[in-house]
């Protein structure tokens, strides 16, 4: 991601001024971009791009991503993802914005959802900011859906 979008990002919700449309699209395709060259996999984007920019001071996105790639062994996964990002914060922090992604592999089928014996139902992943001022991608691996929130997902 180039410096002056990534600035744009740290710095989403705080300026006085809203981003555009265009701008967030943007940022949101630099994260790709970025998750993509992370995973070393390629990657199909939705069109479609769910916004709120509606409220400068507390902007958020999401957009689905998939892999239709289909291979003829039967350890062959395929994979469908959400990347989302919203305003988050603390008392002792203050409000930063974040950025998530979250990972769920399919059979060769590309109907039955991969799932740990133990309960972890998608892989985690996160935007984050080093002391250093630059993002980097980090694996939270596996996790479990705790408000069964993507339990229908199929």
């Amino acid at each position: 991601m180039n410096s002056e979008l990534e600035r744009k990002l740290w710095d989403a919700g705080k300026e006085e001024k809203a981003y555009n449309r265009e701008t967030w699209y943007e940022i949101i395709d630099a994260l790709l971009d970025d998750f993509q060259k992370f995973v070393g996999h390629n990657f199909h984007r939705d069109d479609e791009i769910q916004l709120n920019i509606e409220n400068p001071h507390c902007p958020s996105f999401g957009r689905w991503i998939w892999t239709d790639e289909r291979g003829n062994s039967p350890i062959s996964v395929t994979w469908s993802a959400l990347i989302g990002g919203d305003i988050v914060g603390t008392e002792e922090s203050g409000d930063t914005f974040h950025v998530s992604l979250i990972l769920f592999l399919f059979d060769t089928t590309g109907v039955n959802r991969l799932r740990l014996k133990t309960g972890e139902s998608f892989l985690s992943f996160a935007f984050e900011k080093q002391s250093n001022g630059n993002g980097f991608w980090r694996s939270f691996g596996w996790c479990q859906d705790e408000w069964s929130e993507w339990e229908n997902l199929g």
